[in-house]
């Protein structure tokens, strides 16, 4: 399970990405992957623009010598979730001239993660390298002039935390692994 934040570019913009995912399957080798994200567009006075990207897929995962680092490179497919709200025109008067309007979009969406983690006991550190793309720019346009444009691809690089929880046959060999350093 992680939590990790940081900056998100589209070509020209650098945008907020928060995003979590929860990996299930071995320590090395393949695992199972869920993520979800969301992308907050800074430039907000015209339309204001959320995208949710939520996705499975799987990680290939392997342990970097006998320290706590390790490093996976993934892929997966999903959905990615485009809320965009414009922002009312105002008269020269100061009265409000257009309503709100609020758009819904879905788009299939692929990312590739790439991402280094450092673990001490149940929790650790990682840095990420996470590639999307969700198949369509968009734009929007107000009285003939383009006041926020978006390419389909995007690169994220965030910080954050795990925690790691380890179930079943991989605890009882890493208690053994323990008692037999110990001693």
């Amino acid at each position: 399970l992680d939590l990790l934040v940081g900056p998100v570019w589209r070509l020209s913009k650098t945008e907020t990405l928060i995003t979590t995912s929860v990996e299930v399957g071995r320590v090395h080798g393949f695992s199972g992957a869920l993520h979800a994200s969301v992308i907050v567009a800074p430039d907000r006075d015209f339309v204001a623009v959320v995208d949710i990207p939520v996705g499975v897929g799987v990680i290939a995962r392997m342990r970097m010598g006998d320290s706590g680092l390790y490093g996976s490179v993934g892929l997966s497919a999903g959905i990615l979730v485009h809320r965009a709200e414009s922002q009312p025109t105002f008269s020269e008067f100061g009265l409000e001239e257009g309503p709100r309007t609020v758009f819904h979009r879905v788009d299939p969406d692929f990312r590739i993660p790439i991402r280094f983690a450092w673990s001490v006991g149940a929790a650790g550190f990682s840095l990420a390298l996470i590639q999307g793309f969700n198949v369509r720019a968009r734009s929007y346009e107000r009285r003939g002039v383009t006041v926020w444009e978006r390419s389909a691809y995007r690169i994220g690089l965030v910080l954050g935390v795990h925690s790691d929880i380890i179930l079943g046959r991989a605890r009882r060999l890493r208690s053994a692994r323990r008692r037999r350093g110990k001693s």
